[in-house]
């Protein structure tokens, strides 16, 4: 999916102080941007993923900053919106410019964009000549997903062995913790995490059914998984599962249904149940 808006972007070519100003037909260059988002991201073990639809911005509610490359001709400026961009009076002058599209309204840059559900940050920029008189200059920019998105799932199995609920954190490098999991007997919610393209972990527990009316549920804490070095425009689903049956059944962590480590499920894993050496 792609959402396109078109602005068309004029420039001024400088004149010197005291000269006359350039006329229409000698002094102006155009510059006709396309602006696109989409929704594709690679997803880690597999060639290609789709955000959902609802997470895409629209074309023309990206933030516009145009930035001059040339030394002798510094401008920097940023409308929070390419609507706001008001091409009969926001002149350019007739050099190179590096323009970027971005979501928010203000540039922040992957490194620094927000995290949390539903918090994608799309960028996506270009390097151009506003020249005079060699007519329009068309160029298409096409912002892309410039943070990380993480998804955590449980199958039914895993939902089915550990009935009475799960409880996992995933913790970003920039020190934010996002809660996920399930209740008792209920089904987790489809939640797309979005994060800096820098370390995150996760860790959790989740608790196994009452093996009988006299006896507690097994609480069950799983060892962190770290992704040290995530990629930004990806996507990666961390799937927790189980094989095996009774007592000695065995949790898969799957990351874009590759598995990634398995851990035995017994009392071992469980703090709590470890015996005290002392006693």
């Amino acid at each position: 999916m792609k959402r396109y808006t078109t602005i068309l972007l004029l420039a001024v070519m400088t004149t010197g102080c005291g000269k006359e100003e350039p006329t229409p037909a000698t002094g102006y260059g155009t510059l006709a941007l396309t602006a696109e988002c989409t929704n594709a991201v690679a997803a880690a073990t597999r060639a290609q993923a789709e955000l959902p639809a609802g997470l895409i911005p629209a074309a023309n509610e990206l933030g516009l900053l145009v930035e001059s490359v040339d030394p002798e001709h510094e401008f920097t400026q940023v409308w929070p919106s390419l609507d706001d961009y008001d091409s009969e009076n926001d002149f350019l002058w007739a050099t190179h410019y590096k323009i970027t599209l971005f979501s928010g309204t203000e540039y922040v840059g992957a490194g620094q964009s927000p995290e949390g559900i539903g918090q994608p940050y799309f960028e996506g920029s270009q390097t151009t000549l506003v020249s005079v008189g060699r007519g329009t200059t068309k160029i298409r920019i096409t912002a892309r997903l410039a943070n990380t998105a993480v998804r955590i799932r449980f199958t039914e199995r895993f939902r089915g062995y550990f009935g009475n609920g799960a409880k996992f954190c995933l913790k970003t490098c920039a020190g934010n913790e996002f809660e996920t999991g399930y209740a008792p007997g209920g089904t987790p919610a489809e939640e797309w995490h979005f994060v800096r393209p820098a370390e995150f972990s996760i860790t959790g527990e989740a608790t196994k059914q009452n093996p009988s009316a006299t006896q507690p549920a097994q609480t069950v804490r799983f060892a962190e998984t770290v992704n040290a070095a995530p990629k930004p425009c990806t996507l990666y689903t961390y799937t927790f599962d189980v094989a095996g049956a009774g007592d000695t059944g065995e949790v898969t962590i799957l990351l874009n249904e590759t598995p990634v480590r398995t851990e035995t499920v017994d009392e071992e894993l469980n703090d709590d149940a470890i015996p005290d050496p002392a006693n």
